[in-house]
């Protein structure tokens, strides 16, 4: 009796309740390949994943390269400044001082003046007994004096004279030479030294070719070369 009233609902709806469950399996199965078509491998995912890390971390990479190059470089602004200041210092060094020149003469030891310049008369030489030129003056002082410079000048000379004994050459500027004679050995100055009035130039001691006359400083003076009156530039 079950199995009529089966027979009979089944021939009945049977065929719909067929189709309802072939309608709910290919929804399934289409529900199915839709999601594996959409969701993609894992394999696929960790490569997307690693290129946008990537990507990230060489955008950021490119910021700070781009902060670095905005900071300047202080080792090229010190360079820059030490250069600078190298230069700058160059310009500001001062130029070589001028040659000294005398503005004034002073007698370079006190003393009565002796022998008097000569330059067209002939004169008595005591030591020599005879009459000759005197191209300079003859101070009178005792030996040991201490000779000075009669003006501002540079020495040009320090020599030992067969006929003047050791001597000091200074030139004095605006052409005028003195010449300092009958020294001491132990001279005071050097060649190419810068002297003012009253430098100690060193101890008196003998003119040679004079030496019998009192102990005295033969002073010289030239102007452009040409020997001139000493007593004529002396205050």
């Amino acid at each position: 009796m079950s199995n009529s009233r089966l027979n009979r609902f089944l021939n009945g709806k049977g065929f719909y309740i067929a189709l309802g469950i072939c309608m709910i399996a290919i929804g399934v199965s289409a529900w199915v390949a839709v999601d594996k078509a959409t969701t993609p491998p894992a394999d696929l995912l960790s490569s997307n994943t690693a290129q946008t890390v990537s990507e990230n971390n060489t955008s950021a990479e490119a910021e700070v390269n781009k902060e670095q190059s905005d900071i300047p470089d202080e080792r090229e602004e010190t360079t820059s400044k030490t250069e600078s200041e190298a230069i700058n210092t160059e310009s500001t060094v001062e130029a070589p001082d001028e040659e000294p020149v005398a503005n004034y003469f002073v007698f370079p030891v006190v003393g009565e003046v002796i022998k008097k310049f000569s330059n067209s008369e002939l004169q008595y030489s005591v030591t020599f007994n005879d009459m000759r030129l005197h191209k300079g003056i003859d101070i009178k002082a005792d030996e040991g004096t201490s000779v000075k410079s009669a003006g501002d000048g540079k020495v040009t000379a320090v020599t030992n004279d067969p006929q003047l004994g050791y001597l000091v050459e200074i030139d004095h500027g605006n052409g005028i030479t003195a010449v300092y004679a009958g020294l001491n050995k132990a001279v005071a100055v050097k060649e190419n030294e810068v002297v003012k009035s009253g430098t100690n130039l060193g101890p008196l001691s003998t003119v040679n070719n004079e030496c019998l006359d009192a102990p005295h400083l033969h002073f010289e003076l030239y102007k452009n070369g040409e020997a001139v009156d000493p007593l004529e530039y002396l205050e």
